[in-house]
């Protein structure tokens, strides 16, 4: 069975360089790949949540992809948690309904006869809102309720590990309360393959007899970040192969693809200046 894991599309209503490469990429694996299922592990759209026709036209943008499609927000799609928010933009309820009613679930499970893949909403995990407690009741039936011995593929937009011990400005990984918990309950699963996004940067760490992959990104490689630990910086996606009840991963190029960063897109740095100023204010 193959699995593709792309991530970090940053699509927007304008187009331009972003919107060229996925195009890229989804005609890549139409015809080159054929992966069985894709997974989207979030940052669909560009910048802000709130923004109705960049999430309309990366809905439609989405619809290249020939094979099975899906998808987790991240926060660029639903806001993350937490006072300390980037550029403010915190997650609610209207925002993950709106993500939901473009996309589909913001969490999900699918059985395949070779594998189990569960996917949640990282950004509702320590938010307080009702829709987490709701997703930790079904995350803790959906894991008791597994097939004996199937591998377990689980997908969320940020790293499920602590990133780096250096305090960060924003949430980049998932907060130590809901990671404790959440690696509680994982335990008692066949988990082969923690797959996430978030970082702009290709890593795969093996946990016990899981792999941590780090999803790079498809947009645009994420500006400075020497803090972080060290992985691939280029874009691309992720190629899972499940196999006799194991997981591989292998980081791909997409052919053609530009390397972009964000002094390639002007108007994404300003943009990102702007609503980190305002959030400052």
């Amino acid at each position: 069975m193959k699995i593709v894991q792309i991530s970090d599309t940053h699509l927007t209503a304008v187009g331009g360089p972003t919107e060229a490469a996925f195009r890229l990429l989804a005609r890549h694996l139409a015809e080159d790949v054929r992966p069985d299922l894709v997974v989207h592990s979030g940052d669909i759209q560009v910048l802000h949540p709130d923004d109705a026709a960049d999430r309309a036209h990366a809905r439609g943008l989405l619809d290249l992809i020939t094979a099975p499609l899906l998808v987790v927000p991240g926060n660029h799609d639903v806001g993350m948690p937490g006072v300390d928010a980037w550029a403010g933009l915190t997650v609610t309820d209207e925002r993950v309904g709106a993500h939901e009613a473009a996309f589909g679930p913001d969490h999900w499970r699918h059985d395949t006869d070779d594998a189990v893949l569960i996917g949640i909403d990282s950004e509702l995990l320590s938010s307080g809102l009702q829709r987490e407690a709701d997703q930790w009741r079904w995350i803790e039936a959906t894991l008791a309720d597994l097939p004996e011995g199937r591998p377990v593929l689980f997908f969320l937009h940020k790293p499920l590990w602590a990133v780096s011990d250096e305090p960060a400005d924003h949430q980049v990984d998932v907060g130590p309360v809901a990671r404790d918990r959440l690696l509680r309950l994982l335990e008692g699963i066949e988990l082969r393959a923690v797959g996430c996004g978030h970082l702009h940067r290709y890593r795969q760490v093996q946990r016990g007899r899981a792999i941590e992959v780090w999803a790079p990104a498809t947009a645009f490689l994420a500006p400075g970040g020497d803090e972080l630990p060290e992985g691939r910086q280029e874009l691309g996606y992720v190629e899972y192969t499940v196999a006799d009840g194991e997981v591989r991963a292998e980081f791909r190029l997409v052919p053609g693809m530009p390397q972009l960063t964000t002094d390639d897109l002007p108007w994404v740095a300003e943009a990102i200046e702007t609503l980190t100023a305002a959030a400052a204010v």
